[in-house]
């Protein structure tokens, strides 16, 4: 494969391309021993939580990605989990993470709040209709309480109460003033 191996590589989109499980491992298998990624977009390609696991494997070598996107994909909140905790260990660099359309729910928002505590690189996050109920809203809310980078959040179609919606707002509303 012509991919293996690339260290010249940096930027990849592939939205709306794999169609199956054997493309998916064919990208991993050629972008798991660089280092050089810095973003990725696999967004709208129905990845789901068996094959995400193939994709993790990037993340541990990949520290340096700026822009992540896994919206669309299918992928649930064990995958969710399990993405968040390799960046909060490896990725000092992620500013841009979206999860759209997908059911993290609140496990996997638990595991978001813990990621961008006290993050200071992340400037935008997108958790729009992912099963998020209220727990989950509390705890992405407490997490913007440490949080002075976020400026753009997409939290909509949840089912959150108003007093953490509106927590959340004035976070990122004093972030964007002040940053």
């Amino acid at each position: 494969m012509k991919m293996r191996n690339q260290d010249k590589l940096k930027d990849f989109s592939f939205e709306q391309l794999f169609y199956d499980s054997l493309g998916l491992e064919h990208l991993t298998i050629a972008l798991e021993k660089t280092e050089r990624l810095k973003l990725l977009d696999v967004s709208e390609n129905d990845i789901g939580p068996a094959n995400f696991k193939l994709l993790l494997r990037l993340f541990p070598k990949n520290s340096n990605i700026e822009y992540l996107n896994v919206a669309d994909c299918k992928i649930d909140s064990e995958c969710a989990v399990q993405l968040c905790a390799i960046l909060q260990e490896t990725n000092k660099s992620l500013k841009n993470l979206y999860f759209r359309n997908s059911r993290i729910k609140d496990e996997g928002a638990f595991a978001v709040a813990n990621l961008i505590k006290g993050n200071i690189s992340m400037v935008e996050l997108e958790v729009f209709n992912c099963g998020i109920t209220e727990r989950g809203g509390a705890a992405i809310g407490e997490a913007l309480k440490t949080n002075f980078c976020i400026e753009k959040l997409s939290i909509g179609e949840n089912m959150l109460n108003k007093r953490d919606v509106e927590q959340i707002q004035q976070s990122v509303i004093f972030n964007t003033q002040y940053n």
